[in-house]
């Protein structure tokens, strides 16, 4: 029974088509006694921003998100503490209320604009392109055919699958007989 269910696993294995996809990443920026690394950024809706504070003092990190002059994140990253992440900052890119666009991240230290940093924000897109404007789909009558090879491929993959399939079935029942 285990090899049939072997069998049904490769061959459903073998048909399944395949897809590309990514996780949230996390993009960290280290606020150092007189320095931030890095001070540019690109990043995806969805990832998630990562403060951290190597200096002695509190650090407070200020986004205005819609523009409006009111920042919607205001976060207070403590001095440095390697026992606790109280000297860190996150921020999480929600889609639902992060555009596409251009950010500025401002980082107060004792009371003053101490640092900015330029983020940009790229939409996490996953929807399908539209081919460009006069693309058919199919070959083009105009051109000589190109030989089958991905065809007589696939049927060959698929034969291989089926003859595994087949070969693994007769072989139980042997066994079973026996």
């Amino acid at each position: 029974m285990r090899v049939k269910a072997l069998a049904v696993i490769l061959v459903v294995t073998l048909l399944m088509p395949t897809a590309v996809a990514h996780g949230a990443n996390t993009f960290s920026f280290i606020m150092r006694n007189q320095s931030i690394q890095p001070d540019t950024a690109q990043v995806l809706q969805n990832d998630t921003l990562i403060f951290v504070n190597t200096a002695d003092y509190d650090r407070n990190v200020l986004i205005d998100a819609d523009g409006d002059g009111v920042e919607e994140m205001n976060c207070i990253a403590g001095p440095s503490n390697s026992s606790s992440t109280d000297d860190e900052c996150y921020l999480w890119l929600d889609p639902a209320n992060w555009t596409q666009g251009e950010y500025e991240v401002r980082i107060h230290s004792n009371g003053s604009l101490w640092q900015t940093i330029s983020l940009t924000v790229v939409l996490d897109d996953h929807t399908e392109t539209l081919p460009p404007e006069g693309f058919t789909f199919g070959p083009d009558p105009s051109e000589p055919e190109e030989d089958d090879s991905s065809v007589l491929l696939s049927a060959a993959v698929l034969m291989a699958g089926a003859a595994a399939f087949v070969w693994v079935v007769r072989n139980v029942k042997g066994d079973e007989a026996e």
